[in-house]
């Protein structure tokens, strides 16, 4: 559990980055209102996550797509819910800056998603084996 959790955090980096960017460029740039642009990074790094997670940190082949894919979307509903709450909470009640309240928000929903991808996602059957 160990590697796959270093595994995990790896992707996470980069799924961090993908998220980041994407709500930055849009808050920064395009001036989208902070939850909105949030939810779009977010949205941009779920697919990127799924990808890496199921094929690298898993190692998931020949699993029922269409029913790993939908608790994935789950895990990763429930963590957006999380990030949304956690940024609502710092940038509208607390007064932190957008992009630091994300970064912290970011490191929350790691954890949130690992355990629910981990013990539920791709948890293994071992029935299946």
């Amino acid at each position: 559990m160990v590697a796959q959790f270093i595994k995990f955090a790896v992707v996470g980096v980069l799924n961090t980055a993908i998220h980041y960017v994407v709500f930055y460029t849009l808050y920064s740039f395009a001036g989208l209102y902070h939850l909105i642009a949030s939810g779009t990074g977010f949205c941009a790094a779920v697919v990127h996550s799924y990808i890496l997670n199921k094929y690298w940190t898993f190692e998931r082949r020949g699993s029922p797509l269409r029913e790993e894919f939908s608790k994935f979307f789950i895990v990763s509903i429930l963590s957006f819910c999380v990030n949304l709450s956690g940024m609502a909470i710092l940038v509208e009640l607390l007064a932190v800056h957008p992009p630091v309240a994300q970064l912290v928000t970011i490191g929350i929903t790691l954890v949130v998603n690992f355990l629910g991808n981990r013990f539920w996602t791709f948890r293994i059957h071992p029935e299946l084996n």
